[in-house]
């Protein structure tokens, strides 16, 4: 009798606090139910999102970019896959499933981890209409509790039919109408099994099962075949299932089985995709916001309309869709950190990842301002001198250890095996020239001396000051741009040159506001961290601007462009990525080039393709920018300075240059210097218009 005695405590206690639960808790969940009611009942609006002027320009379509249908408008298929897929004892259980619950707990007990799930249909429509996405024990008690007393307000063809209407199915798509009609062009009464099968495949994690293909031979309109091996592989199960439960013949599941896949790619809705992207991410992650498709909410961003359209069809026109190269480009107002333009591929509708903001890449040469800035905060010039020779430099790592180093250059080629044309266009070979000629040049040999001078920690410390973090583990190499980044990040950390050594976090988001005009976030007021001080940021904006005059970013000037124009190429080893990062009185810009794969480019250097995009998308968004009066520069002089030497030129420097002295520079206060070569000629009477010495192309 002991065993009866504990096998009904065991299965009555549970028994009990349930009973008891529905018995006390309902009641107060007949509120959150009556809500419930009003939603299915309501017709949730779109969220739309709206530039900075207060411009719409893209919209979040919710349940209004479905087709209502009543419940057995929808192929039988398609209902008995559903129920299978998702909650084949649907109409034995009272709103939760007891046996499914148990089922669940037991092959997650096995695996040792979350394998499977034990939600009904009832309780998944809930979720979405209703709760928060949050995965907390109170959510889910509360979703449980709702399941039972909605199972006493509705018939189970009600909830069935509310169910089909309102899932989501990857998109923008709600409901098994629209998605039919979007996926396979055609009403769900004429679904087929097999589509039927696939369709309710992918509830769980529809953009997932159904990703828009990132390679850009998926040109017609349906998906490749590759790229539905994982909604296959899911459709599988569920026919599975449905042979398990004996619901439909064996011959009808094994003809499915066999009937090939043929799933039409969802249009894309035009300007500002991917920003728009980025704004649903932010919406959901940062913001917790639920249900941001069918919210009703009204973002305001700070998006500029009329820079995302010119950005978007300066890669649309350069790409022909014989290239295979993938691109992402980004433009951040450099006074508040505000993003103006983002392209996060070439095409949308084929590829929904974000390469501004998800892929992180290696940024190559493109990372070194940041390392000469560092530099120039530790008391370094323009006109500090370095040579240019093979190396084998030894750096400590975090564990202690000592590790060799030994960089090249570009063009494999050191100091006086090169032989250069100077400013007065006589050729000269050199093993020494400034810090300003080694960034002109994209030298790295002068790059990594520069940072084990200010040392690889520090430089990391400074790079978190701009959002960009560097492994422990990554040593000399930084300075070469060893270290991964995202555009996004690298973008912003070029801010501060444009805004007197100021940094701005990135932002995308000024308000939202929800369906009834209630004020639900607004950003803060934007603030500054100083990171350099504004005469660094003066110094290096005079050295980037040489890197495009007269350097490897020459490509991406023009004949006409702003004497404040400046940038910096980047390109990895066998050229896996090409990166150009630049700006123009309020405005900087990055691009980048490579392969979703890291594969090898054919010989694309940041100064090619990517500098050529950057000067045809900026040459039209500077117009924007005319009357753009940026911050006061630091009280200075141009000099020309001799840039093999560091020391004021005179008549025998073959290579000239004008670099920004402080009035109060030792070289300019006192008695002439012999030793810095300073001319008898009066400053006063100096040429100091950086003359172009390179022809533009």
């Amino acid at each position: 009798m002991r065993w009866l005695f504990w096998g009904i405590l065991i299965i009555g206690l549970p028994l009990g606090a349930l009973g008891a639960a529905y018995t006390i808790l309902v009641p107060m969940a007949k509120e959150s139910v009556a809500e419930f009611e009003t939603a299915i009942a309501r017709s949730p609006s779109n969220t739309v999102l709206y530039d900075r002027n207060g411009v719409p320009f893209y919209t979040l379509r919710g349940l209004e970019n479905r087709i209502q249908v009543s419940g057995n408008h929808p192929a039988h298929s398609l209902r008995l896959s559903i129920l299978a897929a998702e909650d084949s004892r649907f109409f034995q259980h009272l709103g939760i499933d007891p046996v499914r619950i148990l089922g669940a707990l037991w092959v997650n007990l096995r695996s040792g981890d979350y394998k499977q799930g034990a939600s009904t249909l009832t309780q998944q429509m809930i979720k979405l209409m209703l709760l928060t996405p949050e995965k907390t024990l109170e959510r889910k008690v509360r979703e449980a509790l709702l399941a039972l007393a909605l199972e006493q307000r509705l018939t189970k063809s009600q909830i069935l039919e509310n169910y089909l209407n309102t899932i989501y199915l990857g998109h923008g798509n709600y409901g098994v109408e629209q998605a039919s009609q979007v996926y396979f062009n055609k009403s769900s009464s004429e679904l087929t099994l097999s589509e039927s099968s696939l369709l309710a495949g992918i509830i769980r994690r529809p953009e997932f099962y159904l990703k828009i293909p990132t390679n850009a031979s998926a040109e017609g309109e349906f998906y490749p075949s590759e790229w539905l091996e994982s909604a296959r592989d899911r459709q599988l199960q569920v026919l599975g299932q449905l042979e398990r439960l004996n619901w439909l013949p064996t011959e009808q599941i094994e003809v499915a089985r066999q009937a090939p896949l043929s799933v039409r790619l969802p249009k894309s809705q035009g300007t500002g995709a991917y920003f728009a992207q980025q704004v649903v991410s932010e919406m959901q992650n940062t913001h917790q916001l639920p249900f941001v498709y069918g919210g009703g909410y009204r973002v305001y961003t700070t998006l500029d309309t009329e820079l995302q359209r010119q950005a978007e069809s300066t890669v649309v026109n350069n790409f022909s869709k014989k290239r295979k190269e993938q691109v992402a480009l980004i433009s951040i107002d450099p006074t508040s950190g505000e993003v103006r333009a983002l392209v996060g591929g070439r095409d949308f509708r084929k590829s929904q990842f974000n390469r501004a903001v998800q892929a992180v890449r290696q940024p190559g040469s493109a990372i070194k301002p940041l390392v000469y800035a560092l530099a120039l905060e530790d008391g370094l010039s323009p006109a500090s001198v370095w040579r240019d020779e093979p190396l084998n430099l030894e750096w400590e790592d975090e564990e202690g250890f000592m590790n060799l180093y030994a960089p090249g250059n570009y063009d494999g080629k050191f100091g006086l095996e090169r032989e250069l044309t100077g400013s007065t266009g006589v050729l000269y070979t050199a093993d020494t020239m400034t810090l300003a000629k080694a960034l002109e040049m994209s030298i790295n040999t002068v790059a990594v001396q520069v940072l084990q001078q200010v040392d690889h920690k520090n430089f990391k410390e400074f790079a978190k000051k701009l959002q960009i973090e560097i492994n422990p583990t990554v040593g000399l190499c930084a300075a070469l741009g060893c270290a991964e980044t995202s555009l996004l990040q690298l973008v912003a950390a070029y801010q501060p040159f444009l805004d007197e050594g100021r940094f701005w976090g990135p932002s995308f988001i000024t308000k939202i506001e929800d369906n009834q005009g209630r004020v639900l976030y607004t950003r803060p007021t934007p603030t500054s961290t100083q990171v350099m001080s504004d005469w660094t940021a003066f110094q290096m904006r005079s050295m980037l601007n040489g890197a495009v005059l007269y350097g490897t970013g020459r490509n991406a000037n023009w004949s006409g462009s702003s004497s404040d124009i400046g940038g910096k190429t980047g390109t990895t080893s066998e050229y896996r990525d090409a990166w150009f990062v630049g700006f123009v009185p309020g405005l900087v810009t990055g691009v980048w080039m490579g392969y979703d794969d890291n594969r090898p480019m054919l010989k694309i250097t940041g100064g090619s393709i990517p500098a050529r995009l950057w000067q045809e998308y900026m040459k039209t968004a500077s117009k924007k920018f005319e009357n753009f009066r940026p911050p006061d520069d630091p009280e200075h002089v141009l000099l020309p300075t001799c840039t093999i030497n560091g020391d004021l030129a005179d008549s025998t420097c073959p290579d000239v240059d004008l670099y920004p002295y402080r009035m109060n520079d030792p070289l300019l206060v006192g008695e002439p210097s012999t030793e810095a070569g300073l001319r008898e000629t009066p400053i006063s009477n100096w040429d100091t218009s950086r003359s172009n010495r390179i022809p533009l192309p």
